[in-house]
């Protein structure tokens, strides 16, 4: 399990090898002016968890970007997975799963619920984000059953559709999906809309007029569409002897500037202190993501952990774990905080419901408030960056099946403080199987300290003006058993040599086919984690 380009010193400071100066030097380049390299600046600490009464307020466990929630089945479980906010944030159309169905949520009073949804396909982005908080709703969505797509032709209408007006043309633009997979031979459908023309989605939508008889090989197609009628009907012509339709559906997004939903997407917060965006799966490069938070406060940070996109992230998209080890979100977070930017780390499972990523909100006693002020807490805590990641060992049985309640962990940071110009940390909450601790202090230079212990501190150094040296510092902590492997011994010494990545995927078994298998690359899933592990958000100098 020890990564050969690992951590091999035991004494800090221990700078990881992707640190290097040209790449020190031009991020540092991309600084703001109002950045905490300005004259006079970088004496104080902007602690996130500075109001936190750590001895009275409780872990609340929470989505910011969380597929599913739309039956009582689903809800159910992830009130087994001890989840007790629920902030979905579905598409197609991305509209708020929110309020919680009557009956459902006065059988259970204490959950707290929250509006979201998951925008996408904006005109100058790729970027998929989630509005936690916002009432915001965009987007359309319709599929053709999978029993209407086994015989041909498929005569489909797709109806309540807006017509495409120049003034507001991202309401009447349309995607058109279609997926077919060859059974035998070279075979092609043909395609013929009525009620719309095809267009170009990065050309401002311009027409490229009618779609008559057009033959589509296997594969995947996307047709952006205008809108000329109240309702569009297809055909879709085969042979279902050599292709068979895989998929068949009219979509929606934004078809809008990022900026520009962003802000309505403000605009419709529940609460106007609480929530914001979140930037998700981040593939894209560090220029992408500044402009971003920069624009508005309420832009709250990047997903460090996405488990549908290869956990801690590549750079390559969805499952690609071709270039081990996948760590490109982790990895930008860092280079993001190193300009001076404030910027929350979020750890999601996105559409893997079985899969592991958590946000674990720190509140107040939730007891006395009522229904609306339980909800302004949570969000809250997500605009003020009062919460930690979690991302936890998955509960099996001794066959290797991922079982209920699945990532659910008690492991938390109990103290997170700032005294005496040291950084005091304590953790809690760790299982018996897992007696092993250990508390990483992560800065711009990498990781700075390790400690073998359920306490630490790390010392805030200045330079002889008084500023602050480190630009920010972030913990880490990972609760982890005494053997590996069937058996193995893991040890202290072994765990320093490891980065996140090599840890997350520590494991005792293989798993079987079952929930946890939500990908279609097994490799991803196979590993049973068996180690906690947990992430502060930066305290960041200013």
């Amino acid at each position: 399990m020890i990564s050969s380009w690992g951590l091999k010193g035991l004494s800090p400071p221990i700078r990881l090898p992707w640190v290097n100066r040209r790449r020190l030097l031009a991020t540092l380049a991309t600084l703001p002016a109002t950045s905490s390299l300005a004259a006079g600046a970088g004496r104080d600490l902007d602690n996130p968890y500075a109001e936190v009464d750590w001895a009275a307020w409780e872990c609340l466990h929470s989505m910011s970007h969380q597929h599913q929630g739309q039956t009582d089945a689903s809800r159910d479980g992830f009130m087994v997975m001890g989840y007790g906010h629920f902030a979905f944030s579905n598409y197609y159309p991305s509209a708020p799963t929110y309020p919680l169905p009557h009956d459902y949520a006065a059988k259970h009073p204490q959950l707290i619920a929250a509006p979201n949804a998951e925008h996408h396909s904006y005109t100058d982005t790729g970027l998929h984000a989630n509005a936690l908080g916002s009432l915001l709703a965009t987007g359309y969505g319709s599929s053709v059953s999978a029993k209407e797509c086994a015989t041909s032709p498929i005569m489909h209408r797709f109806e309540g559709l807006n017509l495409f007006d120049a003034q507001s043309p991202w309401l009447g633009v349309y995607r058109l999906d279609v997926r077919l997979a060859a059974k035998a031979g070279q075979p092609t459908a043909s395609l013929t809309i009525e009620g719309a023309n095809e267009c170009d989605f990065r050309n401002r939508f311009a027409n490229k007029g009618p779609v008559r008889d057009r033959s589509l090989p296997p594969g995947n197609h996307n047709l952006y569409l205008r809108i000329t009628a109240a309702s569009m009907d297809t055909k879709l012509v085969f042979d279902a002897d050599t292709v068979s339709v895989t998929q068949y559906r009219l979509m929606q997004g934004t078809h809008r500037p990022w900026r520009d939903v962003f802000r309505e997407a403000f605009e419709k917060l529940q609460h106007p202190d609480g929530g914001g965006m979140t930037l998700n799966h981040p593939t894209g490069k560090l220029a992408d993501y500044l402009p971003m938070l920069d624009f508005d406060p309420r832009v709250l940070g990047i997903e460090v952990w996405n488990q549908l996109t290869s956990g801690f992230g590549s750079s390559r998209g969805f499952y690609d774990h071709s270039g081990e080890p996948s760590l490109h979100f982790y990895q930008i977070w860092d280079d993001i905080l190193r300009t001076g930017r404030r910027c929350w780390g979020f750890f999601v499972k996105d559409h893997n419901t079985y899969g592991r990523g958590r946000n674990v909100l720190l509140v107040p006693k939730l007891d006395a408030l009522t229904a609306t002020e339980r909800e302004a807490a949570a969000l809250r805590a997500y605009r003020r960056g009062t919460f930690f990641g979690s991302v936890a060992s998955l509960a099996a049985s001794e066959t290797g099946e991922v079982i209920a309640p699945y990532d659910r962990s008690s492991f938390r940071f109990s103290r997170i403080i700032v005294k005496d110009d040291a950084l005091h940390i304590s953790v809690s909450g760790n299982d018996p199987k897992r007696p092993n601790v250990q508390i990483r202090f992560i800065t711009d230079q990498g990781i700075a300290s390790i400690v073998d212990a359920a306490e630490a501190a790390f010392p805030l150094k200045r330079d002889a003006n008084g500023r602050l040296e480190a630009a920010f510092v972030r913990v880490e902590a990972f609760a982890y058993p005494q053997t590996h492997q069937r058996g193995q011994p893991l040890t202290a010494e072994m765990l320093r040599g490891m980065h996140v990545h090599d840890i997350s995927q520590i494991h005792d078994q293989k798993a079987l086919r079952g929930p946890a298998f939500a990908s279609t690359d097994p490799a991803l899933r196979t590993p049973i984690p068996i180690v906690d592990m947990i992430f502060s958000q930066p305290l960041r100098r200013v």
